[in-house]
């Protein structure tokens, strides 16, 4: 009888035991996933705002406004800064990168230094315009570089947490790896002199500002119905195990950090939502893309299919472009004919298979809502004659921008040429003033993973 007991209890301690174990190894789990999912988007961003930079230092070269200049310049000073401090949530502390930051640095220097400065009096000279033109120039190389490593990084279905293993090891990185490929673009960004570095991120905080507001009066929904929500703006099936976290600092309203596995086991969903309305702001897939199936053209509409089965309508394709087996998308909603480009949303569809692989909506959720007093003052020839003579209109339209100061204004928008580049110029419709120019990204190339 003392036996029996005996082995009763033994097999009762073992199996806590085990289920102990068991538990500590999923949450053990569940935290590696969402370590790596934060990698990924740091990475995804820094790439993302390194486009951008090299988008808006293209267009400060093409602005004919003095009070335009400025604001492209004040705007690649608030660029640079994110992208630096992305560099910061990847695991580069342990990899000799120093140049690249120092080149960001130089370029947040020099943009903040020539913008606030009164140019009326201090003019900018051949040797600044010429400066300008050099980090335009080496903007490009670094976003085509960057995005060669991306591709590497799909093609060989790499893991960050695997590439933070072999620092912490001190693993000497084999030619072609991502190390030896983040190396490589450092040694580009050489011969530039180390600056102060300033950080700026008020538009972020401007979108969540807004986010809060309209947030407010919202019904919370549970960790359960933000899983639910999750899976149906994905897609998938309702049993499709997921995970919950909060968001986390940093953001001033509560949400959850979902992560989600896909029944197939071979592509992981990583979603923000809010927790007041459960309203998804960011989601990214993350696997590995193969060769391009679908043209960009249907991967746009598959793009604008999936806002419309998750109730966002009435959007126009404004911009697209292909990054190597991935097309990107930016709609903005319309109203009266007028583009609202303040509630513009951002998608990335894989070309191997048609999967929505990424999504921004939280520009859409912070700012959409009725605009009224959506007529021109100025005709569209007037609106012409404001533009930079060297720059040839090509189409025209009316749409609702933010302005440097944070203010909606109504402008027409002019798809114009200059030399070999396209631009986006914005007119004020009510007063003629330049408010913005955006350079548009020719196609892009498909990068090979192995030149580097």
């Amino acid at each position: 009888m003392f036996r029996a007991i005996t082995i009763a209890v033994l097999a009762v301690a073992l199996l806590g035991t085990g289920i102990f174990a068991y538990q500590e190894h999923q949450e053990k789990e569940a935290l590696a996933i969402s370590h790596e999912n934060n990698y990924q988007r740091a990475f995804h961003q820094l790439s993302y705002h390194m486009d951008q930079l090299e988008d808006e230092l293209g267009a400060s070269l093409a602005t004919n406004g003095s009070s335009h200049f400025t604001g492209s310049l004040a705007e690649v000073w608030r660029i640079s800064s994110l992208a630096h401090n992305e560099m910061g949530e990847l695991p580069l502390g342990m990899i000799p990168v120093n140049e690249t930051g120092e080149y960001l640095a130089n370029v947040a220097e020099f943009t903040y230094e020539t913008a606030i400065r009164d140019r009326n009096d201090e003019p900018l000279t051949d040797e600044e315009y010429e400066k300008l033109e050099h980090f335009y120039e080496q903007a490009g190389e670094m976003k085509h570089d960057l995005r060669t490593v991306q591709a590497q990084a799909l093609s060989n279905d790499i893991r960050w947490s695997d590439v933070e293993d072999d620092l912490i090891n001190e693993r000497e990185p084999a030619e072609g790896t991502m190390v030896h490929s983040l190396k490589t673009i450092d040694n580009k960004a050489k011969g530039f002199s180390e600056n102060n570095w300033n950080d700026d991120s008020q538009f972020e905080k401007d979108v969540n500002k807004r986010l809060v507001k309209t947030l407010k009066g919202k019904q919370e929904v549970s960790e359960e119905d933000a899983k639910d929500r999750a899976r149906a703006f994905l897609g998938l099936p309702e049993n499709t195990d997921a995970n919950v976290e909060p968001l986390g600092e940093g953001v001033p309203y509560e949400g959850y950090q979902i992560t989600i596995e896909d029944p197939d086991g071979e592509r992981n969903y990583m979603l923000d939502m809010t927790k007041k309305g459960g309203l998804p702001l960011w989601m990214m897939q993350s696997r590995t893309i193969t060769e391009p199936k679908i043209s960009l053209n249907e991967a746009s509409e598959i793009a604008k299919e999936f806002l419309e089965d998750n109730g966002i309508e009435n959007v126009q394709l404004v911009d697209g472009k292909q990054y190597d087996t991935m097309g990107v998308f930016e709609f903005v909603p319309v109203a009266d004919d007028v583009r609202l480009y303040p509630d513009g949303l951002l998608l990335e569809v894989a070309l191997d298979d048609g999967d929505v692989i990424g999504f921004k909506g939280s520009n859409y959720f912070a700012n959409h809502r009725e605009r009224h007093d959506l007529s021109p003052d100025l005709t569209l020839e007037e609106a012409l004659d404001e533009i930079h003579p060297n720059v040839q209109s090509r189409e025209e339209h009316l749409a609702v921008i933010e302005n440097q100061s944070g203010e909606e204004v109504l402008v027409y928008e002019i798809y114009g040429t200059m030399n070999n580049d396209t631009y986006r110029v914005y007119i004020n419709a009510n007063n003629g003033f330049e408010e913005d120019v955006k350079r548009m990204q020719a196609a892009e190339p498909v990068y090979d993973v192995d030149v580097m």
